[in-house]
């Protein structure tokens, strides 16, 4: 059973709770001097004795189950584009949050990122059948984006700022979009259930804790577009290659997917380099 409309409109509510959570995310992994020196895995003990973390982990969680709902209604190349819209949602909730206005320029990027998803969606296949992996094509699949993972995780743990945590965001990313890969699988698709969930279920918490190192060392913008991009570009992929799902290749589809994808990495640039964090917050008793 498929239907797009629903699909999309679900996958935008689920990218709303996302920015929400990402904002939030962000304020409090950055709240305290001592934060900045924490290993991950120092830094999530941590980050799980504050409530307002808590909250942020309710709104993730409230996403995912949204879009696990997309992802039963539409395939995955569809849906997962859909969050970049995330970065355009949580650019107000941010500056709100740091004590600052959104500029023109960043209406601007934000815009441009719109009307580039748009482009980009064009291409997407609205209708599939449902995907049916064996297990050792799912079983590449994981090991070759472990690979990946485990060599930007290496590489940005030798770079400096800015490029480490952009890395670390980037392995979140493809982590996530691993995730989401293995959901569809769950949710429409026919696969071992055993080994889909259980990848499913560590990528999205080793996700979690990258994302939260590159939060604390990267502020929001540069991590978040890098998530915000990498994330649907690696399930794409996924979708394509282990999925089965086919993009439309016809010329004028081809040319407005082009351009959507040109709009859409010129905004996020843009949006990356705003500084969505203006003053530390002031530190508070960890409850």
């Amino acid at each position: 059973m498929q239907h797009p409309a629903v699909a999309i409109g679900v996958a935008l509510a689920s990218a709303g709770c996302y920015a929400v959570a990402a904002v939030l995310q962000q304020r409090e992994a950055s709240r305290d001097e001592a934060d900045a020196d924490a290993g991950g895995l120092t830094l999530f003990s941590r980050l799980l004795r504050r409530p307002r973390w808590w909250l942020a982990v309710s709104a993730t969680v409230v996403g995912a189950l949204l879009h696990l709902v997309a992802l039963r209604f539409g395939p995955l190349t569809l849906v997962q584009p859909l969050g970049v819209s995330a970065l355009v949602l949580a650019l107000p909730l941010g500056a709100a949050l740091a004590g600052r206005t959104v500029t023109r320029g960043e209406w601007a990027a934000a815009v441009a990122v719109a009307l580039g998803l748009l482009g980009i969606l064009s291409m997407a296949p609205h209708h599939v059948r449902p995907p049916l992996v064996s297990d050792a094509s799912l079983g590449i699949a994981v090991g070759g984006c472990a690979v990946v993972v485990a060599l930007l995780v290496l590489l940005g743990s030798r770079l400096p700022r800015p490029a480490g945590p952009v890395l670390r965001a980037a392995a979140a990313a493809v982590l996530f979009g691993m995730a989401s890969a293995m959901a569809r699988l769950l949710v429409a698709g026919s696969s071992t259930v055993v080994l889909a969930a259980a990848t499913c279920a560590v990528a999205a918490v080793a996700g979690m804790v990258l994302i939260q190192t590159a939060y604390r060392d990267g502020g929001l913008g540069a991590p978040l577009a890098t998530c915000t991009l990498v994330d649907p570009l690696s399930a794409a992929v996924l979708g394509i290659v282990l999925l089965g799902e086919t993009v439309r290749v016809t010329p004028m589809d081809a040319m407005l997917g082009v351009i959507g994808l040109g709009l859409t990495v010129a905004g996020l640039t843009v949006l990356s380099r705003t500084a969505h964090q203006a003053r530390r917050p002031t530190p508070e008793p960890a409850v």
